[in-house]
């Protein structure tokens, strides 16, 4: 997208979103090509099988001919939002920078878990000369100069604390460990944390922003400043009090390093989010309706509270018009985006009655 009255019209949209204005209707977004973005990449396939991908496997260059495709579809649908690209979404990027083994098949890449020993914190490498930090900059940096100006380079999902050390302990393990080494778990907590500000901070001042503002690419999700995505799928694995005591000051310390936060949740965490929603400094709550998991009428109590509590709610999933119609009658549809994954353009035309009012 290059049309320059296009993108301002729909960052005024996203302005509404972030300070919750009045509104007749929620910012509206479709994600084309549903949940797994790993097909769009085809100069993967070379490494099918791979037991362990390197760092210095990967260059830019080879993928710039699917990025050129993804970038003609983004134009294929009428909605609200402004689409951004990310380097490798499908990449566990942040644990391959802190050494787990990345392995790749003929449909995902995936980090393998387990295998690290608390004694070894110190030879974790969160210099700026990590290959994979490297490398990820690199794609950054490739992807802004083939695409300044047309499409914005965003954030990808970069996975949270809680998921890092599930990642490097073993999910399992890392349950025994909040009891057995509290203080080694706050330790590389802390270290991971401060990883996650720096790169996402260095990877801002490579792109520079776009329309004035920054973006997560997963979500097509415009910020008027710097914005953090903040994630914590292995939180389903705390108990509230254990919530507080190892993750809330990390979620706030991510969150207070940016203007603009969001935080990814699943509803297997939702338990945990009136904890969450006493983190002050998070802008955002992104709650997923799951494939194959819970319904949206058994999460609009979460969504209402996220409302309640003042804070901008994204909710996204291969939504129904069903599920449309029950965000429609029970929301407000101020500080509400709507995305709802889609696997073709055709797809979006029987649910355009919910571009109209809301009432």
């Amino acid at each position: 997208m290059t049309d320059l009255a296009v993108i301002q019209e729909r960052c005024k949209r996203y302005q509404a979103f972030w300070t919750s204005a009045p509104v007749e209707r929620p910012l509206i977004g479709f994600s084309l090509g549903g949940w797994f973005p790993f097909q769009h990449y085809t100069a993967m396939q070379k490494f099918s099988g791979l037991a362990r991908l390197k760092a210095e496997d990967l260059h830019p260059e080879e993928f710039f001919a699917d990025y050129d495709r993804l970038v003609a579809t983004f134009d294929q649908v009428e909605d609200d939002v402004v689409r951004a690209i990310s380097p490798l979404p499908f990449l566990p990027w942040l644990e391959a920078m802190l050494g787990a083994p990345v392995e790749v098949s003929q449909e995902s890449v995936w980090a393998r878990e387990g295998g690290f020993e608390f004694v070894d914190v110190d030879r974790l490498d969160f210099s700026s000369e990590n290959p994979w930090r490297r490398t990820y900059l690199e794609f950054v940096a490739a992807l802004a100069n083939r695409y300044r100006n047309r499409v914005p380079v965003g954030l990808p999902i970069l996975r949270g604390v809680s998921d890092l050390i599930a990642c490097l302990r073993g999910s399992q393990q890392m349950v025994f460990d909040l009891h057995d080494h509290p203080d080694e778990v706050k330790r590389l907590a802390r270290k991971c944390t401060d990883f996650i500000i720096g790169l996402v901070q260095d990877q801002q001042k490579i792109t520079g922003p776009f329309a004035g503002g920054y973006t997560i690419e997963a979500y097509s999700l415009w910020a008027p400043d710097k914005i953090i995505r903040i994630q914590e799928d292995a939180s389903a694995l705390f108990s509230p009090d254990l919530y507080e005591e190892f993750l809330r000051r990390e979620n706030e310390a991510q969150a207070s390093a940016f203007p603009y936060s969001l935080i990814h949740l699943h509803s297997s965490s939702l338990f945990l989010l009136d904890r969450i929603l006493n983190v002050k400094p998070l802008n955002c709550i992104q709650i997923n309706k799951d494939v194959g998991g819970t319904e949206i009428e058994w999460e609009l109590p979460y969504f209402k509270m996220v409302q309640h509590r003042g804070r901008r709610l994204l909710v996204r999933g291969k939504l129904t018009r069903e599920d449309l119609e029950l965000l429609r009658r029970n929301l407000s549809p101020r500080g509400l985006y709507v995305q709802i994954v889609v696997e073709k353009p055709e797809e979006t035309e029987a649910l355009q009655e919910f571009f109209r009012p809301w009432s």
